[in-house]
């Protein structure tokens, strides 16, 4: 069971180290497995590690935060159209979004941030996490 649990994060970290930073919201086809096997076999190896595994436990914190980042395709593809015009509406300082495909994009990316808290939280709990804050790695 740990063996699969580690070739699911196996293939789950090629992807990551192929994504180019400062993607928002990827789409759910690109996973190598299901959203729920990754989040099962991170809390797996999460729950086994040792104090001393400092490093890998925050590795593994860092891509199960990501994961929330995946979501419907159609929902990724929202966030891409609507991206467009959030970046120009960041340009002019002031201005609130109100085209559809900026609010649709809005709408997921705020549940993107709210499913990564709550990530957070549940891998500090499970890793015997006390305080998120003495996550060294998280903060880079």
């Amino acid at each position: 069971m740990m063996s699969m649990a580690t070739r699911i994060l196996s293939d789950y970290g090629k992807l990551l180290g192929s994504i180019e930073p400062g993607c928002c919201a990827l789409p759910l086809s690109f996973l190598p497995h299901s959203k729920n096997a990754i989040r099962e076999a991170t809390l797996k190896v999460l729950k086994r590690l040792q104090p001393e595994d400092a490093a890998l436990r925050d590795a593994l914190i860092r891509g199960y935060i990501f994961l929330a980042q995946f979501v419907d395709d159609d929902e990724a593809m929202a966030v891409s159209q609507g991206q467009a015009q959030l970046d120009s509406m960041a340009l002019a300082a002031g201005e609130e979004p109100d085209s559809p495909e900026a609010l649709a994009a809005l709408r997921v990316i705020n549940r993107i941030k709210l499913d990564m808290e709550t990530s957070l939280a549940e891998a500090c709990d499970v890793a015997r996490i006390v305080n998120p804050g003495v996550v060294g790695a998280l903060n880079t």
